[in-house]
């Protein structure tokens, strides 16, 4: 029985070692009218977390959302659809834009691709659009820069993690791993490297065999190099895993970068 326990142990921690899904998406929006009565709201909407991509393209995905009030009706677009862009806040400057498609629709979606040459670092996006439709007879012009932000963040994942019984006390489970994020080799190189980062925060979780949920057991800050190494009190059988919890890893947005805090 105590083999068999240890091994469901060290199993889940080495299987799981994961990352938080992302938060819930941010959005804004604007609007424009003309002198008849005929107006239009644009809502847009992005992740709130987005994690670099060092191997290829780092992916913003923006939706923005027609609504129409006044006389007329919605008749199509001038020109094409409209267009993204993201933009630095408090980061390395980095600028990047997307064309929506110009189809019929109140609702349309593109995505804003960075480059790995464009050397994302862990900061925050300002997302805005600009949509041209036409309405009745009348071209409107719902646009903004800065309309939701998106956070940027480094790839993050867990090593070496182990779980297994104390000698002295078979109730006291012991847990270690290293956690590591994917940054720039080196200021003028296009490649990522693993390195260990110390004062994440994450989170130890136990699920008793049979029971199918997980539990946050407690919380641990990792130390010098990234390192993991907590213990906690379980008699019963079950499985550990840990778990890196999301974090901006930049400042909430304010009215001084001119992006509300949505």
């Amino acid at each position: 029985m105590k083999r068999t326990i240890l091994a469901s142990l060290v199993g889940a921690v080495l299987a799981v070692g994961g990352i938080a899904a992302p938060a819930a998406a941010g959005s804004g929006s604007t609007t424009d009218s003309d002198g008849d009565g005929r107006s239009v709201r644009m809502t847009v909407t992005t992740p709130t977390y987005v994690t670099i991509n060092r191997d290829g393209f780092t992916k913003v995905p923006v939706t923005a959302k027609l609504s129409f009030s006044g006389p007329g009706e919605f008749t199509g677009w001038w020109a094409d659809g409209g267009t993204a862009v993201a933009e630095s806040i408090n980061g390395a400057w980095s600028w990047a834009w997307a064309d929506f498609s110009s189809k019929v629709a109140t609702t349309k979606k593109t995505t804003i691709r960075f480059r790995k040459f464009d050397h994302l670092e862990p900061q925050r996006l300002a997302v805005g659009a600009e949509l041209t439709p036409v309405y009745g007879e009348s071209w409107l012009y719902p646009f903004d820069d800065h309309l939701t932000t998106v956070h940027l963040r480094n790839e993050r994942r867990i090593v070496g993690a182990d779980a297994y019984r104390a000698k002295v006390s078979r109730a006291v489970v012991r847990v270690r791993g290293t956690l590591q994020e994917d940054v720039w080799r080196s200021a003028t190189s296009d490649d990522g490297v693993w390195k260990g980062r110390k004062g994440v925060r994450v989170a130890v979780q136990f699920d008793p065999r049979g029971a199918g949920s997980w539990r946050t057991v407690k919380h641990v800050t990792t130390g010098q190099g990234g390192e993991i190494a907590t213990s906690f009190k379980r008699s019963k059988a079950g499985s550990v895993r840990l778990v890196v919890e999301g974090t901006k890893r930049a400042t909430p947005a304010s009215a001084r970068d001119g992006v509300g805090a949505r």
